[in-house]
């Protein structure tokens, strides 16, 4: 039989080749040059630079305020040791560059005749500036050291370096304040919060029983009589809106007791001190005048009623707790209550039978409380006692002007530190989590409040107590802007693991292709190397 040899494989044309090739090299350039590209580029978290290194080390440059403390005294020696001893006194502080200024007596000081006079003699010679303060030696001075409402204080002849120390640590510079505000430890640390850029007054007046009581008052105007002249006097820390209102209805929810006395009512009642945080809370949820996202500080006038009235305060030695007739407490940062007690010719009416009386609510009274528990809610007046040492009364609306002072300077480092702290836990955080956004705005208020934070701080150190305090409240805000911008949870919840969980089942078939693809090719020049070897 006639044998048949085997059959061999055609071999395709070396055109057909060539078009394979190119076929098979465009799909790899498209997957791989490509696609993989554009989802990398896609999938990328936008992230702006930011100056994180020079953020974290914010805290390696101590904040530091330079002050300036003049000394007047009949006898130029005396003030040269007094401020040779201050300086001893201060040079190891790592809070206060004090700068200790003798003022030289004058020929027309020996014509002043009060201190007063003194004083503005001196002031003209020599102006201040804010947050400067000057002692005035008085010979016939009763205390030791009397606090003006000005930037002075008057001393005595025979004072020492070391009250003038402590009466600038504890009641002008408040140096246990501002160690408070730096410090680590949270112990030790201020449990109070950074003054807001703005506030929200809600002054309330609450009759629980309009029909019986007939109590008339202008609050409207007593506040822009009394509340707003003083608020617009410390606007360089926050901007405040004043509101009033009148609630009806609204009765306290605590239990009050009966006692016997010896006035025409023949009783009044004791509301215990222990009860007042559940008065504050059975009230406060009928406070809200309306919705804001400013912070609120609540002043309550409660109107007693007859049936429980006069009521006073007690405390837990069942001592009465009214001051110069007033029953008032606050209660931070909430705010502040006050009971107005109607006039006993109004209760002995209703004790009787009588038609209701009307009477008017006392303004004076209850806006000279409204006023110093805004002095305390706002954190500003300084209650440190100190043997010796008096302060002025307050005779006018605007707070004493070195306690505001302190106040603005005590703010500013707060204000600092605060803003140094988020912003060094938000680049904390952003750091650890790589898939945060961080867009534009988010940037530009972290680099805008680093830059402001330098700024007061070199502020502070070059004795511009204004500028210092502008500056770092804009520190603070940028800061607080930064760190709850909304952006920052875009992706929060979308991590890497996540997005590889996802895209890896969808690119994974697409990809074998790919590498089919790639072994075909290296079989293709396999073969052509063979045959250009044959």
């Amino acid at each position: 039989m006639e044998q048949t040899s085997p059959l061999k494989p055609k071999r395709k044309d070396k055109t057909e080749d060539k078009y394979r090739i190119a076929a098979t090299i465009a799909f790899i350039v498209v997957i791989v040059g490509i696609g993989v590209p554009m989802w990398w580029k896609t999938t990328t978290v936008y992230r702006v630079n930011l100056p994180s290194s020079a953020i974290q080390r914010l805290s390696d440059q101590p904040i530091k305020t330079a002050v300036q403390v003049a000394i007047y005294t009949q006898q130029p020696s005396r003030a040269q040791l007094l401020i040779t001893e201050l300086q001893n006194a201060f040079s190891d502080s790592d809070i206060w560059n004090v700068e200790f200024k003798q003022l030289s007596p004058f020929a027309k000081a020996a014509e002043a005749h009060t201190p007063a006079a003194l004083e503005k003699l001196l002031l003209q010679a020599h102006p201040q500036s804010v947050g400067d303060f000057i002692f005035i030696e008085w010979p016939r001075l009763e205390d030791e050291l009397l606090l003006t409402t000005e930037r002075s204080a008057l001393m005595r002849s025979d004072v020492t370096s070391n009250k003038l120390a402590q009466l600038l640590h504890s009641k002008i510079l408040q140096t246990y304040r501002i160690n408070q505000i730096l410090s680590t430890d949270e112990r030790l640390g201020a449990k109070s919060e950074a003054p807001q850029p703005a506030y929200d007054v809600v002054i309330s007046v609450l009759n629980p029983k309009p029909r019986l009581t007939h109590a008339q008052w202008n609050v409207a105007l007593a506040a822009q009589t009394y509340i707003e002249p003083f608020l617009a006097q410390i606007s360089d820390i926050s901007s405040y809106t004043v509101r009033t209102q009148w609630k009806y209805r609204v009765a306290i929810e605590a239990e009050v007791k009966q006692v016997r006395d010896q006035s025409k009512l023949g009783r009044h009642y004791a509301l215990q001190e222990s009860a007042l945080p559940h008065l504050l809370t059975s009230i406060a949820q009928n406070l809200s005048a309306s919705i804001t996202d400013k912070p609120v500080i609540n002043l309550v006038v409660y109107i007693a009623p007859c049936s429980t009235a006069p009521l006073h305060i007690y405390n837990s030695k069942n001592e009465m707790l009214t001051r110069d007739g007033v029953d008032a407490f606050i209660s931070p940062p909430w705010g502040g209550f006050i009971i107005a007690n109607p006039p006993e010719r109004v209760c002995l009416a209703h004790v009787n039978n009588e038609p209701p009386l009307a009477f008017y609510v006392n303004t004076n009274d209850n806006m000279q409380v409204m006023l110093d528990q805004l002095h305390k809610l706002l954190d500003i007046s300084n209650e440190v006692q100190m043997a010796g040492v008096k302060t002025v009364d307050i005779e006018q609306l605007a707070p004493r002007r070195w306690e505001y002072e302190s106040y603005m300077r005590r703010s500013a480092i707060r204000h600092i530190a605060t803003a140094s702290n988020t912003l060094q836990s938000l680049i904390k955080l952003l750091d650890q989590i790589s898939y945060i956004v961080i867009d534009d705005n988010v940037a530009t208020a972290i680099t805008n409040s680093y830059v402001d934070i330098l700024a007061a701080k070199a502020a502070l150190l070059e004795h511009r107590l204004l500028d210092a305090s502008a500056l770092a409240k804009r520190a603070f805000v940028a800061s607080e802007r930064g760190f709850f911008d909304a952006s920052l949870l875009a992706q929060l919840y979308f991590p890497d693991e996540q997005k590889y969980a996802i895209y890896i089942p969808l690119f994974l078939p697409v990809m074998v292709p790919v590498l089919s693809s790639f072994n075909m090719l290296r079989k293709l020049l396999q073969r052509k190397r063979k045959e250009k070897q044959q």
